[in-house]
């Protein structure tokens, strides 16, 4: 075997010591490199990502931007149709409410005019009471213009009570007094003061009388 000089052993180890540290130095880069690829492809992660963020809060924004103008058209739509509808029932009511003021000015426009005929006959009979002292002319013509009269009342709905003999009512009897009677029992009507009415079946004008004890 050949011997190997202490020498060159003492010689050789620096480089080998070089060759170590230039290994290392390698290895360190190496890992300086990946390092730095593994914090610049984080980076762009992190870049994308909030790219991405973006993007989307931005859809979002536009979105809900589109929602409220939206509601905002829906919103000026129903105050048009809400005031268009106040404004229609303002004039309605008006309308109705000059109808109803007309109605009852000329409420009574047709019995009055009904009754004009029977107005036309009274200034006849008084117009020949004061040529003729004949008396009994007079109480004709009267009597023809209350039936006449009548007659025009009844058709719109009067009709007269009949009192007497009736037992007391208070929806149609207004009692003056209370008298003794052998002709009807108590509580009836012996004797009638002023005639009572009803329209149409309601009473318009209560009876008054005399009732028996």
């Amino acid at each position: 075997m050949a011997k190997i000089n202490k020498e060159e052993l003492i010689n050789n180890k620096p480089e080998q010591k070089d060759i170590n540290m230039s290994n290392e130095k390698t290895e360190m880069n190496k890992t300086a490199e990946e390092k730095k690829e593994s914090s610049e492809e984080t980076k762009n992660n992190k870049s994308k990502k909030q790219k991405s963020l973006k993007s989307k809060e931005k859809k979002m924004i536009q979105k809900l931007e589109e929602k409220i103008k939206k509601l905002e058209d829906e919103n000026k739509q129903l105050k048009d149709q809400s005031l268009r509808r106040i404004a229609e029932l303002e004039n309605y009511k008006r309308r109705t409410e000059k109808e109803f003021l007309a109605h009852l000015e000329y409420a009574n426009e047709g019995l009055i005019s009904d009754l004009l005929p029977a107005i036309d006959d009274f200034e006849r009979s008084l117009e020949h009471s004061e040529k003729t002292d004949n008396n009994d002319s007079l109480k004709e013509g009267v009597v023809l213009i209350y039936k006449k009269l009548m007659s025009t009342l009844e058709k719109k709905g009067l009709k007269k009570m009949e009192s007497v003999g009736q037992e007391f009512d208070p929806e149609k009897h207004q009692a003056l007094m209370n008298v003794e009677s052998d002709k009807y029992e108590s509580g009836y009507v012996i004797e009638e003061h002023l005639k009572g009415y009803t329209l149409n079946d309601k009473v318009i004008r209560h009876s008054q009388v005399m009732v028996t004890k």
